[in-house]
């Protein structure tokens, strides 16, 4: 079909639509990244409908779980370490932590800045490994062991505790037991929600005070302000631009999966029958 406009032809066919080799790479992005796309898609669908936001509630605490956590991770890894950690019923945490001299200020700085770039970091790491065969069953299950081992180490208020126990259990339930191709969904959805829950969190900062279980306090951007400079809109701006950057790395960005048959539940494996250890 040609369409004629003065002395310029539009063929819609050749102009207008897709060449079969775009069809073909759409086809296959597709093929291959079902389960992010669809997971994408529906996080935002949830998002942006009233009610959405509570169906997403347990995703939401899983990813203040991540952000609290690397807080306390950064304190170890400045040489102190985590007192406690609450996870309240609104969706916010706090993490409690000791650090010591030399370098107080670098190190509290430091703290500061783990929670939203290394939520960002872990969620861009989950997005590389969602076509891999044994990756989503292992991390499903893998943290959901670790999930109550901290929440029962570190987790100081009921809600925390219950809600991340109950989380932890259902992460492993589908690790354990779910064919491979249901739990890579799962698993990409949780990687996906991780990722855009640290983009939607980090917009709520750009107040120098934000709301933890009611109540009113200076954010991590406005901490990291009066040590290092700068205004505190920067360093939450900076954090957005980083957080967008690794999820952008994890959608374009894959590992492959190896050769070999899908990822089978470990409540169906059984133990090979030359397996036995004889002891002479």
């Amino acid at each position: 079909m040609t369409i004629e406009c003065g002395k310029y032809h539009i063929d819609v066919e050749e102009d207008l639509l897709p060449s079969p080799e775009t069809k073909g790479r759409l086809r296959d992005v597709y093929e291959n990244d079902e389960k992010l796309l669809l997971s994408i898609g529906a996080l935002c669908l949830l998002m942006l409908m009233p009610f959405g936001r509570y169906l997403l509630f347990p995703f939401t605490l899983l990813s203040t779980w991540v952000h609290e956590m690397c807080h306390g991770m950064a304190a170890v890894l400045c040489g102190g370490s985590i007192n406690k950690i609450y996870i309240y019923d609104d969706g916010s945490g706090l993490a409690n932590t000791s650090i010591q001299a030399p370098f107080f200020d670098f190190k509290r700085a430091f703290v500061a800045s783990a929670g939203y770039v290394g939520t960002a970091i872990i969620g861009g790491v989950l997005l590389l490994f969602r076509r891999t065969r044994r990756g989503p069953r292992r991390v499903l299950f893998g943290t959901a062991v670790l999930l109550a081992f901290t929440s029962l180490l570190w987790v100081r208020n009921i809600f925390g505790v219950v809600s991340m126990i109950l989380i932890a259990a259902a992460l492993g339930l589908a690790g354990w037991f779910l064919p491979a191709e249901p739990c890579a969904y799962i698993y990409a959805f949780v990687a996906a929600a991780i990722c855009l829950n640290t983009v939607d969190s980090i917009t709520d900062i750009w107040n120098d005070r934000q709301c933890t279980s009611g109540e009113r306090r200076s954010n991590d951007a406005v901490t990291v302000a009066e040590v290092w400079g700068l205004p505190y809109w920067f360093w939450a701006l900076l954090w957005l631009l980083f957080a967008l950057g690794m999820l952008f790395i994890g959608m374009v960005f894959v590992i492959n999966p190896s050769d070999g048959a899908p990822s089978v539940p470990y409540a169906e494996r059984k133990p090979e029958k030359n397996s036995s250890i004889q002891i002479y």
